[in-house]
């Protein structure tokens, strides 16, 4: 087994909503014909779930998940497959599950009110509702879906074709030079985000006279956690064993351990050294 099959996993998450949106052709040329203008020079899109917070929710959810799910894996293909480290992965699929569950109880409380929702939905629509724009329940409870799929990292030693030895040769090199792209791209990747959570830190670090002004609330309750637990990620992502993110990591792990989000809004000192110190890290690598 190779080093990045043994270290890592592929993982493809899909999330399906009901976007409750449709363009309204007759509103089109009603307003056309107001503006004296071309219907094809505007497009009006009706929103079904006008006033329906669980649909707005669920939407929102979802999104928050896609987040999650990009910042806790690395690019893998085209075909929306990532890599999630293995040391991580327990803690990525716990994470998953309780998204998950969340996500259907969602779904489950506006399965119960969509009927409510679609007489809202009436009364603020007015005179453009359409009820034949609303699929049934049951339409519109299939379009909520959430497919996950975990598949270990390809290796050029399982391919099972009958081919001279010659040409086998070569395709299992082609393999595993395309395998090698997707590591580089994936670890350039870890290294891109590193880099900008250092950059983060460090304006947040640099703007004294921000907190002068009384506006010290940029360091909230989970700054500290947040930086060591990206750097957590950022030691576990690094599938190439690049020295220079476990050496970024240790410093920072290192200026951030024993701080309080407290003592970053009071000490201008603090700010200013940590400020320093990141520049330098940020400045000794060639990112």
């Amino acid at each position: 087994m190779s080093r990045l099959a043994s270290s890592a996993v592929l993982v493809k998450l899909n999330i399906g909503v009901w976007a409750a949106r449709k363009r309204n052709k007759t509103v089109e040329r009603e307003v056309a014909a107001i503006k004296n203008a071309d219907p094809s020079a505007m497009s009006l899109y009706d929103n079904l779930m006008v006033g329906s917070h669980d649909h707005k929710e669920i939407q929102n959810f979802a999104a928050k998940v896609r987040h999650w799910h990009a910042a806790r894996t690395l690019p893998w293909d085209e075909r929306g497959f990532r890599l999630c480290s293995t040391r991580m992965f327990m803690e990525y699929k716990q994470e998953h599950n309780a998204m998950r569950a969340n996500f259907e109880g969602l779904v489950r409380d506006y399965e119960h009110r969509y009927e409510q929702y679609l007489d809202k939905a009436e009364m603020l629509r007015g005179d453009v509702f359409n009820a034949a724009d609303y699929p049934s329940v049951a339409e519109v409870m299939s379009k909520y879906t959430w497919n996950f799929t975990v598949s270990p990292v390809p290796e050029s030693g399982h391919l099972c074709i009958d081919l001279p030895k010659e040409e086998l040769a070569e395709v299992i090199k082609s393999c595993d030079d395309e395998v090698e792209r997707r590591v580089q791209d994936a670890a350039k990747e870890n290294d891109t985000r590193l880099l900008s959570e250092l950059t983060t830190l460090m304006e947040k670090c640099t703007d004294a006279e921000h907190f002068v002004r009384g506006k010290g609330s940029r360091f909230h309750p989970s700054f500290v956690t947040t930086q060591l637990q990206n750097c957590r990620w950022a030691k576990a992502m690094n599938i190439n064993n690049n020295p220079k993110i476990d050496a970024a990591c240790a410093k920072l792990e290192a200026m951030m351990e024993g701080r309080t989000p407290e003592m970053f809004k009071e000490s201008a000192s603090l700010r200013k050294e940590v400020q320093q110190e990141v520049a330098a890290i940020i400045k000794t690598y060639d990112w």
